[in-house]
């Protein structure tokens, strides 16, 4: 009959109470051997001894254990430490620390890895440069022919060779740089900045489209990158910042500015725990810990040395990464049930304390799982702030919809200071209907910020309460959400290109007179109009349009510029082809001058940094 875990833990710790009685006698039969040989002799033997007795002590306590660091006490009914040495740092005496793959192991390969190359940016109508070192125009034509480059119809058919694109004024050569992350290498894109080459008469950037450009790993330290070692692509519009060309406070150059979500990596990073005192054992325990808790084809995990552990992180995960990596770091090493009760009750009473580590006794009793809620639950009332939410947290993530409440009361506080991780931990339950009422709700509040944290939660939902058009061929995403109490407009200027108004559809009302920096777009219209004119000049040709008739309706107007150019039924104007870039400058300078009565609220760093995930504490980026 297979013996109980009960059972197991008798027969070692029966085992490991006869160690002490080994260690002496050892002693004693070598300090006899040793009584007709001389000191040297004598001394080696007493080591020896001690490294046999040693040796025997590991042997008995991995047996004991089964998978991890401690044993079991059978009187005191407790686990007790071996006395790994953890990792140094504030927190190794917490419980959210001791005993967890954390302790022993680090991660490699998580930092961000710097990216570069050299593309060429095309539609710039002569405010580009056709100068180029002969060094660079080898690589970029090199690179232009591997990839098959076709001059996309915008650009004009005068240009139809690598060679002519870069004699031409109306392109520039560009250096290209980026990072990828973690999350990136999945498949998420990344932001890209462009800037052009230095030494060259390039007059702006504004109105251009970065052709697919090659990256590689670069060094920082050398200033070079590795050749051949292409790690990621980018291509797409250039976006500058519409304070560009303002006062000496605001502007921004010309000659920099970025391609929003433009990079792709092309291959899947490599990830990797080190073991901090290297042993092969280990590295196959933690292995199978590893593969137990997040099972996979091919295996999550797999010990390749003794010091080294590779990763793959599990499809389930692909869109949040860093959580992945917190939540492997945090995973006891020992799934035994009365360790797992015992550890979930010590993490309970520590979470109460002011000054232990919130979030990681939250990612611990999240990887302990559904056993956890029986002391989570009685927590999730708690009169502390930081109790109440990280309890709920660890349920929320963990399925619980009683969880999922208190979150969304976190959310709804204005008082609460952590009101903004609340709505984007809404944001990823994606299974509790309790998480999307909260965020529609939310659309409501008062404050614009709590809106858009909202919108930013509900967007990737297909979220009802938005509607959503696609202008163009991946040109930008214009959003609409007529439940919203407030009335304004929201454009980001990271990861992707969306414009959103919010509340009532905002009209454009004349007096109105606007000409964009570059004159590919002019708005006017006069006091009396019930429409707007618009004047497009086409880059490629330098010609302007006839007057085309638009809404004065600024969801009608945005569709109208964004649209791929085009005459429809009745030589109609169905679209002018402006990018999104040169849109939003327009509705920024419409309604800085009042013409549209609406504020236009932009994307700050540090909201966008707010919703940014939690990063794993690792060491520098050095390799792939």
């Amino acid at each position: 009959m297979p013996s109980t875990g009960h059972d197991m833990f008798n027969r070692s710790s029966t085992k490991l109470d006869a160690i002490p009685k080994v260690y002496p006698r050892l002693l004693r039969n070598k300090r006899e051997q040793a009584s007709t040989r001389n000191n040297g002799t004598y001394m080696r033997s007493i080591i020896h001894a001690r490294y046999y007795a040693i040796m025997l002590t590991v042997v008995f306590t991995l047996s004991a254990t089964g998978c991890g660091p401690f044993i079991w006490d059978k009187t005191s009914n407790k686990p007790v430490d071996l006395g790994v040495a953890p990792q140094s740092g504030q927190w190794a005496n917490s419980a959210a620390f001791r005993d967890t793959i954390g302790s022993l192991a680090f991660f490699d390969g998580t930092g961000g890895i710097r990216v570069r190359g050299l593309g060429l940016v095309l539609g710039l109508d002569e405010n580009g440069s056709r100068e180029c070192p002969k060094r660079v125009r080898e690589q970029l034509v090199e690179m232009l022919y591997k990839q098959r480059f076709r001059v996309p119809a915008e650009i004009g058919q005068k240009l139809s060779t690598p060679e002519q694109l870069i004699d031409s004024p109306d392109t520039a050569v560009v250096v290209v740089q980026g990072t990828v992350s973690v999350a990136n290498s999945m498949g998420q894109p990344f932001d890209i900045t462009v800037t052009a080459l230095p030494g060259t008469q390039t007059k702006s950037l504004m109105g251009g489209l970065l052709s697919t450009t090659d990256l590689q790993i670069f060094r920082h330290a050398s200033g070079k990158t590795i050749s051949g070692k292409v790690l990621a692509h980018a291509s797409g519009p250039i976006f500058l910042n519409p304070f560009a060309g303002g006062d000496a406070a605001t502007k921004i150059s010309l000659l920099e500015g970025t391609v929003l979500g433009g990079g792709r990596a092309v291959e899947p990073r490599k990830m990797r725990l080190v073991l901090s005192s290297p042993s092969y054992l280990w590295a196959r325990k933690i292995q199978d810990r590893i593969n137990a808790k997040f099972p996979a084809d091919p295996s999550t995990s797999k010990a390749i040395s003794p010091s080294f552990i590779k990763l793959t992180i599990p499809p389930e995960y692909a869109d949040d990464t860093d959580h992945f990596l917190s939540l492997v770091r945090a995973t006891y090493l020992s799934s035994d049930p009365r360790f797992v009760a015992i550890r979930t009750q010590q993490l309970g009473q520590e979470l109460v304390d002011e000054n232990a580590p919130h979030e990681l006794i939250s990612l611990a009793l999240e990887s302990i799982g559904q056993s956890a809620l029986s002391v989570l639950s009685t927590l999730y009332g708690h009169p502390k702030p930081h109790v109440r939410y990280y309890s709920a947290i660890a349920g929320l993530r963990l399925g619980d919809h009683i969880a999922a409440d208190g979150i969304a009361l976190v959310a709804q506080d204005p008082l609460d200071p952590h009101r903004f991780d609340a709505i984007r931990a809404l944001g990823q339950a994606k299974d509790i209907a309790v998480a999307r009422v909260a965020l529609r709700r939310l659309l409501n509040d008062e404050d614009p910020r709590i809106q858009i944290a909202a919108y930013e939660s509900l967007s990737d939902r297909a979220d009802t309460a938005i509607t959503r058009r696609y202008i163009g061929e991946g040109n930008f995403v214009l959003d609409h959400i007529p439940s919203a109490r407030s009335t304004f407009i929201y454009a980001k200027r990271t990861q992707s290109r969306k414009i959103v108004l919010f509340g009532d559809k905002p009209q454009c009302n004349p007096p109105i007179f606007y000409r964009s920096p570059n004159g590919n777009i002019t708005i006017n219209a006069q006091s009396n109009d019930d429409n707007l004119t618009l004047l497009r000049r086409v880059p490629s040709t330098g010609r302007v349009s006839p007057p085309v008739v638009a809404s004065r309706d600024l969801e009608q107007l945005i569709q109208l510029m964004g649209s791929p150019a085009g005459i429809g039924a009745h030589n109609k104007i169905t679209g002018l082809g402006l990018d999104y870039s040169t849109i939003v400058r327009a509705i920024y300078y419409l309604c800085a001058d009042g013409a549209i009565e609406s504020k236009l609220m932009w994307e700050q760093p540090n909201v966008a940094e707010l919703f940014g995930p939690a990063r794993p504490t690792g060491r520098p980026e050095s390799e792939l």
